[in-house]
C-alpha cells in the first residue's frame, strides 16, 4: 500500500506540474507574443545589415555568400512563414482556452528559434569572412582623382554594379560631348585593375577617324602580339581573338566610339555569361549603343546646379576669391555652363582669381548672347562657354597657336618639339635669339593653353593632346580659313573648289591619297601638312609640275614619311618657305634647285636614303638654323657649303655615307676644314656626326677642346668606326680614344678589347652617365687593377659579351661605380658571378635596377662569403632574372631591400631561395611576376615572408623581356645627351 501511496503522489504531482505549464500558456499568452515579436524584429534588423553587406560584396566585388549564411536566411524565411501562420485570432479565438493554449506554444517555440538565429547572426555581423572569397581590399597608395560631384560617383556605381552583373555583357555609355563619359570610365579602369576581379582590363580610344586595322594595332600591343601589317583584317582578326581566347576573361573599354564597331572583325570574342567578359563603350549617340546590340545603355548626364557651383568655385580659386557682389554674376556663369564639366572648368580657368565685376558682367553678357550650336549634339550654351574660354586667352598669337594644334587628327598625340618647331616657322614666335629661347617662348605659350584647359599634357610633358569637343570648337572656328581632312581616309585629292583663296593652313595628314590634282590658287596658304601618308597601291606620292605656282605665301610644307620620289619644280619659287620637311621620305630621289629660298630657317632631310645627291643652291641658304642630313644617301659632302650659313644651330649629319673632311687640310674643292668649319658655326648648339677613325676623331677633339667649341654644345652625338684587335689593328693607329670633356653617353658595339683600359684613359671615362657595351666578344673585366672605374656613372648596359667574367677582378676602389643606378646585362654567356661582394657592400647604394638576362652559365648574382649576415639595398626597386638555367642563389646572405616593388624571376629552374628581408608590415606596391610552380617549390627560411609576399604574385600576367635591338657593327657612339629623353 506504501508504494501504490507513493506512485499516486508522484502521478499527481507530475500532473499538476503539467496542467501548471499548460495555464502558464494560457496566461503567459500576451506576453510570450511580444517578446516574440520584439526578438523577431532585432532578427530582422540583423538580416537587413548582413543583406546590405552581401549586396555591397556582390555588386562590387562579384562575391558569393558562403552556405552557411544561405541556410541562415533561408531559416529566417521559415520562420516569417511560421509567424504568418499563427494568425491574430477573431474574437471567438479570446475565449477558446484550448486555441489560446495551442498558439502559445507554436509562439514559444518560434521564440527559441529565433533567439538560435539571433546568436549566429551575431558571428555573420562581427566578421567579414561571410562570402565564399574574402573581399579584395583595394591598395591605399592606389588612389584615383575623385569624380566631380555625387552624381558621377552615383553614375560610376551604376555601371560597375553592370559590368559586375553575370547577365550584362555589353554596356553602353552615352552622353554629349564634355560631360564626363571618358573621365567616369577612367576611374572604372583604375578601380578593375586594382580589384583584379577580371585577368585584363583594357583601354583603346577609338574616335571619329576610326579604323578596323589601327584598332587591331592598339589592341595587339597591349596583348604583346604581333600582327602582321599587310595581313588582310579578318588574318588579322583570328590572331586577336586567340589571343584574348587564352585569358580567363576579359573587360574592352573602347572610348570616343562614333560609328558601331564589329567586335567579329576587329577580332574580339563576343562576351557573354559563359566566358565572364565584357565590352564597354563610351559614345555621344544612342544609335551606336543600338547597332552594337548593347544589352545596358547608361547615360551620363551634367552635373547638378549645386555640384557645378561646387566645382566651379574650385577652378576659380576658392570662395574667397567670390565677394559677395560677385557672387550672384558667378552663380549665373556657372549656370550657363549647363552642368558640363569640361565648360565649367576652361570658363573657371579663365577667370581663376578675378576680382573686378565689371570683368565678371562682360563675362555672363558673352556667355548669354552666344547663340551657336554647330558641334554635334552640344547646346548653344555650351558651345558658347567653349568659344568664351577662347577669346579670353591673352592675345591673337596664343588663339592662333591654339587653332593651329586642330591641324592634327582627333586623339592625336602632339609632339610637343614638333608643334612648337611650326610655330616658329609660321612666325607665331619672334625670331629672337636662339632657337632654344624661342622654344622656350613656345613651351611659355602651351603652358598658358594648358592652364586653360583649352591643351592637355601626356606622356610626361613630351606630348599634348586637345580634347575632341575643344577640336571641335577650334576646327568650328577656322572653318573658313583652314581645310582639315586628317585621318578620313582620303584616297582623292580635294577638289579644285575646294581650294578657295581664303585658305590659310591645310592638313591632309594620314590619308591616302596617291596623286595631288590641279593647280590650287591659294595665295594666303601659309602651311601645308601632307605627312603621314598611308599608301596602299603604288606607296609613291605625286604631284604636278605647277602644283605649288599660286602658294607663294608658304611658310611650312612637311611631306615627312611619304613615298614621294620627287618634288615639282613650282617648290623652287617659294621664296618665303621657312620649314621644309623630308624627314624618312626613303623614297626621295629628286630635289628641285633650293638656290631661291632664302628664308629657309628649316631643312629636314633626314632618313632620305634614295636621295644620292644634295640639293643645288645650299650655299644660299645663308639664314638656315637647323640642317638634318643624317641618313642620307649621298656619298659627298660639300663642307665648305656650311662656312656659308653662319646662322646654323643645329647640324645633323650622323650615318650619312659622306662625311666632313678631319683633316688638316681640305684636298676637294669646296671642302674646309673641321677647325674652319667651327671657328665660323659660332652659334652651334646641338651636332651629329660621323668619323671615320680614331685619327680624325681625336684630331677634332683635341682641337675643338683648345676652341672649348665642344663645352658650348647642348647636345652631340658622333658615331665613330673603330677595330681593334689585340694590338694589331688594321689599318688603324694604336693610340686610345680621346673623349670629350662633357661627353655622359658612350655606346660600344664589336670593338674586342678586353678591358676598357686598352683604348681609353680611365680619365676620360670619369664623367660618363651611360654606358653601353655591345657584341665586344673578347671583354672580360669593367675593371681589372683596383682602378677608378666609372665614378659617375648611372646605367651599365652589357650586351653579347661571350667572354665577359665580371664587373671587377680584383679589390675594388671605393669610388667606382657608387653612383650606379641601373644594371642591365644580356646575352653574357661566360658569366658565372656578376657582382663581388665587397662591390656590392661598399659601392652600389644607390643601385634601383637590376635586369640579367639569358646567361647560360650563371651560377650567383653575388660572388664571394660575407662576414655580416645581412646587407642593406635601400633604394633597389627592381629585379628582373630572365633564362638563367644555372642560377641557384641570389646572395649568400640578407638584402633589406625595403623600396623593390618589381620582382621579375622567369625560367630560372635551379634558383630555390630569396635573399630578402623585408621589415615592411606589409610591402605595399609591389608586383611579383614568376610562375606559380616555381613560386611553390621555393625554399623559406621564413615562412612568414611567403605568406607576406603571395597576395603580390602575378602568375598569370603578359611579360614583356624587351630585348635590346642585333646591330652588328665595328662603331662606337659618344655624346652629350639628355638621358631623360634615352629610348634604349
Amino acid at each position: 500500500m506504501e508504494i501504490v501511496r507513493e506512485l499516486l503522489s508522484g502521478a499527481c504531482q507530475t500532473a499538476w506540474q503539467q496542467i501548471c505549464q499548460q495555464l502558464n500558456y494560457i496566461r503567459e499568452h500576451d506576453e510570450n507574443d511580444q517578446t516574440m515579436q520584439r526578438e523577431l524584429d532585432f532578427l530582422r534588423s540583423q538580416e537587413k545589415d548582413i543583406s546590405a553587406k552581401l549586396n555591397a560584396g556582390n555588386v562590387r566585388h562579384g562575391k558569393r555568400p558562403r552556405e552557411e549564411v544561405t541556410n541562415w536566411l533561408k531559416n529566417l524565411e521559415e520562420i516569417e512563414s511560421d509567424v504568418n501562420s499563427l494568425g491574430s485570432g477573431d474574437a471567438q479565438f479570446w475565449l477558446n482556452y484550448y486555441s489560446r493554449l495551442k498558439r502559445s506554444k507554436k509562439t514559444v517555440q518560434i521564440l527559441h528559434r529565433v533567439r538560435d538565429l539571433q546568436v549566429r547572426g551575431n558571428s555573420f555581423a562581427q566578421s567579414e569572412d561571410i562570402f565564399m572569397d574574402s573581399l579584395y581590399e583595394p591598395l591605399s597608395s592606389l588612389s584615383a582623382p575623385p569624380l566631380h560631384g555625387s552624381s558621377a560617383e552615383r553614375k560610376k556605381d551604376e555601371i560597375l554594379q553592370c559590368i559586375m552583373d553575370p547577365e550584362v555583357s555589353k554596356i553602353g555609355v552615352y552622353g554629349m560631348g564634355g560631360v564626363g563619359k571618358t573621365t567616369t570610365m577612367t576611374q572604372i579602369y583604375k578601380e578593375l585593375n586594382e580589384k583584379k576581379v577580371f585577368e585584363i582590363v583594357m583601354w583603346v580610344t577609338v574616335s571619329s577617324s576610326f579604323d578596323e586595322k589601327e584598332l587591331q594595332s592598339k589592341i595587339a600591343e597591349q596583348l604583346h602580339c604581333e600582327l602582321s601589317s599587310s595581313g588582310d583584317l579578318m588574318s588579322r582578326a583570328q590572331v586577336l581573338h586567340e589571343a584574348l581566347g587564352r585569358w580567363r576573361n576579359f573587360v574592352i573599354i573602347l572610348d570616343d566610339i562614333w560609328d558601331g564597331v564589329s567586335l567579329q572583325n576587329v577580332g574580339i570574342p563576343e562576351p557573354n555569361r559563359s566566358n565572364g567578359s565584357k565590352v564597354v563603350w563610351t559614345t555621344r549617340f544612342m544609335d551606336v549603343c543600338n547597332s552594337m546590340e548593347s544589352q545596358k545603355e547608361i547615360k551620363i548626364k551634367g552635373l547638378t546646379d549645386e555640384e557645378a557651383w561646387s566645382l566651379f568655385k574650385e577652378k576659380v580659386g576658392g570662395e574667397d576669391i567670390i565677394s559677395p557682389e560677385i557672387k550672384p554674376i558667378a552663380e549665373q556663369v556657372a549656370r550657363e555652363c549647363g552642368g558640363l564639366p569640361l565648360a565649367l572648368i576652361t570658363v573657371g580657368c579663365a577667370l581663376r582669381k578675378e576680382k573686378q565685376l565689371p570683368v565678371w558682367r562682360n563675362a555672363l553678357h558673352e556667355l548669354k548672347t552666344s547663340s551657336t550650336d554647330q558641334i554635334k549634339g552640344m547646346t548653344k550654351y555650351v558651345f558658347g562657354s567653349l568659344k568664351f574660354s577662347y577669346n579670353w586667352l591673352s592675345s591673337d598669337k596664343i588663339r592662333t597657336c591654339f587653332l593651329y594644334c586642330a591641324l592634327y587628327p582627333e586623339d592625336y598625340q602632339i609632339l610637343v618639339d614638333e608643334l612648337i618647331e611650326y610655330w616658329m616657322a609660321e612666325g607665331l614666335i619672334d625670331e629672337d635669339g636662339s632657337i632654344q629661347t624661342e622654344k622656350d617662348k613656345g613651351h611659355t605659350y602651351l603652358k598658358e593653353l594648358k592652364d586653360a584647359c583649352m591643351i592637355e599634357s601626356i606622356n610626361n610633358d613630351k606630348y599634348v593632346r586637345m580634347h575632341d569637343l575643344i577640336r571641335d570648337l577650334a576646327i568650328n572656328t577656322t572653318k573658313e580659313l583652314f581645310m582639315v581632312k586628317t585621318g578620313s581616309q582620303l584616297k582623292d585629292s580635294p577638289k579644285e573648289e575646294e581650294w578657295v583663296e581664303s585658305l590659310q593652313r591645310v592638313s591632309l595628314m594620314r590619308n591616302y591619297i596617291e596623286a595631288f590634282k590641279g593647280q590650287p590658287n591659294c595665295p594666303r596658304l601659309s602651311t601645308l601638312l601632307l605627312n603621314h601618308a598611308r599608301l596602299q597601291i603604288t606607296g609613291r606620292v605625286a604631284f604636278p609640275d605647277t602644283f605649288f605656282k599660286h602658294m607663294h605665301n608658304l611658310r611650312v610644307l612637311d611631306l615627312s614619311e611619304t613615298g614621294i620620289e620627287s618634288l615639282p619644280g613650282s617648290l623652287s619659287d617659294l621664296m618665303n618657305l621657312h620649314a621644309l620637311i623630308l624627314t624618312k621620305c626613303s623614297a626621295l630621289k629628286l630635289l628641285p634647285s633650293l638656290a631661291k629660298l632664302h628664308k629657309l630657317r628649316q631643312l629636314k632631310l633626314g632618313g632620305s636614303s634614295s636621295l644620292k645627291e644634295l640639293p643645288h643652291g645650299l650655299e644660299n641658304l645663308v639664314k638656315l638654323r637647323h640642317l638634318d642630313i643624317s641618313k642620307g644617301g649621298w656619298r659627298s659632302f660639300p663642307s665648305g657649303v656650311l662656312l656659308k650659313m653662319p646662322c646654323l644651330e643645329i647640324l645633323f649629319m650622323a650615318s650619312s655615307r659622306g662625311r666632313l673632311s678631319y683633316g688638316s687640310n681640305a684636298n676637294a674643292e669646296g671642302n674646309s676644314t673641321i677647325g674652319e668649319i667651327f671657328v665660323r658655326l659660332k652659334k652651334l648648339t646641338k651636332f651629329l656626326a660621323d668619323f671615320a677613325n680614331v685619327s680624325a676623331f681625336n684630331s677634332y677633339t683635341n682641337k675643338t677642346r683648345e676652341s672649348e667649341h665642344l663645352r658650348n654644345l647642348d647636345y652631340f652625338l658622333f658615331t665613330l668606326s673603330y677595330k681593334y684587335e689585340g694590338h694589331i689593328v688594321e689599318n688603324e693607329s694604336s693610340e686610345k680614344i680621346t673623349l670629350p670633356a662633357t661627353a655622359n653617353f658612350m655606346e660600344i658595339r664589336d670593338c674586342n678589347f678586353i678591358q676598357l683600359s686598352d683604348i681609353f684613359h680611365w680619365d676620360d671615362l670619369r664623367q660618363l652617365i651611360y654606358c653601353k657595351l655591345e657584341d665586344c666578344k673578347k671583354m672580360k673585366w669593367i675593371g681589372k687593377n683596383g682602378e677608378i672605374v666609372f665614378p659617375s656613372l648611372e646605367t651599365l648596359r652589357l650586351c653579347r659579351l661571350h667572354s665577359f667574367e665580371g664587373l671587377c677582378k680584383e679589390k675594388t676602389h671605393e669610388e667606382t661605380l657608387k653612383h650606379l643606378r641601373k644594371l642591365d646585362i644580356y646575352e653574357c654567356d661566360k658569366l658565372k658571378y656578376l657582382i663581388p661582394n665587397d662591390l656590392l657592400v661598399n659601392n652600389l647604394q644607390n643601385l634601383e635596377e637590376i635586369l640579367i638576362r639569358r646567361c647560360k652559365e650563371m651560377e650567383g648574382i653575388i660572388s664571394g662569403k660575407t662576414s655580416a649576415t645581412m646587407a642593406s639595398r635601400p633604394k633597389l626597386k627592381r629585379l628582373t632574372l630572365s633564362d638563367l638555367p644555372s642560377l641557384t642563389s641570389i646572395y649568400h646572405g640578407k638584402l633589406v631591400c625595403d623600396s623593390l616593388c618589381v620582382m621579375e624571376i622567369d625560367d630560372c629552374p635551379n634558383l630555390k631561395e630569396l635573399p630578402f628581408f623585408i621589415n615592411k608590415e606589409r610591402p605595399l606596391g609591389m608586383r611579383i611576376v614568376a610562375s606559380e610552380e616555381w613560386w611553390e617549390k621555393l625554399e623559406w627560411e621564413d615562412a612568414q615572408l611567403k605568406e607576406l609576399l603571395q597576395p603580390f604574385l602575378d602568375p598569370e600576367a603578359s611579360r614583356c623581356i624587351r630585348l635590346p635591338k642585333f646591330q652588328l657593327k665595328q662603331t662606337m657612339k659618344i655624346g652629350k645627351v639628355d638621358l631623360h629623353e634615352l629610348d634604349y
